[in-house]
């Protein structure tokens, strides 16, 4: 933030303390959306990891993690928003509050880094699970887990030294004398870096489904499913057009970034909501399964009861659990992604080969 020139703060109306305009609720109410989805998404993703599959890894940690700190980036958001003033023009604003907003500023840019970095990695230990290992699904994944993370590290010292002392962020006072980094300068290299790594973990698995010779429905539904992150990459850009506004536009900062931050919590929420939609489908096979399997086995032990034959006789052995259980990973897009880079992708009785993919 840089300090208000006297020319231009003497444009400016007189404060308006007592009943100031006001952004309105916008913000909050994206915010709240979009965190709830996110969190269900979560939460069923978890689910079908753990209880489902069985298979719970270290994506699913990371992506936890993810949430944890996008949790942490609305609190600040909306606490900002509600007490702090991000909603009102700055000329409204006491200096406390700007003292006050800067702290909260702060902190959520932090929080944030850490939310979008753990997130995309949490995607990219996904492919790398899945993947064969030595393709290059798998070795470009790995190569743009150690992107992010050097990336969003360096981010993250510039963002804790750009002031000496750091308490001179928010000490407008001292600004000028204790901080070398220019903060515009410094969130534009990091909106832009995010925005590439965004377009990087959305288009990294497509090929694998471009070249597989799978049938068009079923490779239409898989490219869909996985390009929900072209939200994010859109979200991204959104966010660093209003926040080149913000830091480079104009002075009243407060008033302006108010879209920055909107687009903020959908980059930081849509994405983790994105890196768990994969996973539903295996839970909507796995329930759609188990009701099929209970009513065959229901109407099978009916006809043997009254055939006075056993049910293992019947069933052939196989429980209407595992029935379901078979259908549901058959059913995960994940476990699709995982047959197709070795390329070979079973649909019922039928093998279907797969174009090679570049060495695979």
């Amino acid at each position: 933030m840089q300090l208000v020139p006297p020319e231009v703060a003497a444009t400016w109306p007189a404060p308006n303390y007592v009943d100031p305009v006001s952004r309105g609720p916008a913000l909050i109410t994206v915010e709240l959306v979009t965190l709830s989805l996110a969190l269900i998404c979560l939460s069923l993703r978890l689910y079908v990891k753990t209880f489902v599959l069985r298979k719970p890894n270290w994506d699913d940690l990371f992506m936890v993690l993810a949430t944890i700190f996008g949790t942490g980036v609305t609190v600040t958001v909306i606490l900002a928003n509600t007490r702090y003033g991000w909603n009102h023009h700055i000329w409204d604003l006491k200096l406390t509050d700007l003292i006050t907003a800067r702290k909260v500023s702060f902190a959520a840019q932090m929080l944030y880094l850490f939310s979008t970095a753990l997130a995309k990695i949490s995607i990219l230990l996904s492919y790398t699970s899945l993947a064969v290992p030595g393709t290059p699904l798998d070795v470009v994944s790995k190569v743009t887990i150690g992107l992010i993370g050097a990336g969003q590290g360096s981010f993250l010292i510039v963002l804790l030294t750009q002031c000496i002392p750091t308490s001179s962020y928010w000490n407008l006072a001292r600004i000028n004398e204790d901080c070398s980094v220019r903060e515009g300068s410094f969130l534009m290299a990091q909106a832009v870096f995010t925005v590439l790594s965004d377009l990087a973990v959305w288009v990294l698995p497509l090929p694998t489904f471009y070249y597989a010779r799978l049938p068009l429905g079923q490779r239409v539904a898989l490219i869909v499913l996985f390009s929900f992150g072209a939200v994010v990459v859109v979200a991204a850009c959104l966010r660093t057009y209003w926040l080149w506004w913000a830091v480079g536009e104009t002075w009243d900062v407060t008033w302006d970034a108010y879209d920055e931050w909107i687009w903020t919590a959908v980059e930081v929420h849509v994405g983790i909501t994105c890196g768990c939609v994969p996973w539903l489908k295996s839970l909507v096979g796995f329930w759609r399964g188990k009701h099929h399997g209970s009513s065959r086995s229901r109407s099978a032990a009916a006809a043997a009861a009254s055939r006075t034959r056993t049910p293992s006789a019947w069933t052939g052995g196989e429980s209407a659990r595992s029935k379901a259980l078979r259908r549901q990973e058959s059913a995960s897009p994940m476990v699709e992604l995982k047959e197709t880079e070795r390329g070979r992708l079973s649909d019922g009785d039928t093998n279907i080969n797969m174009h090679p993919y570049e060495g695979v």
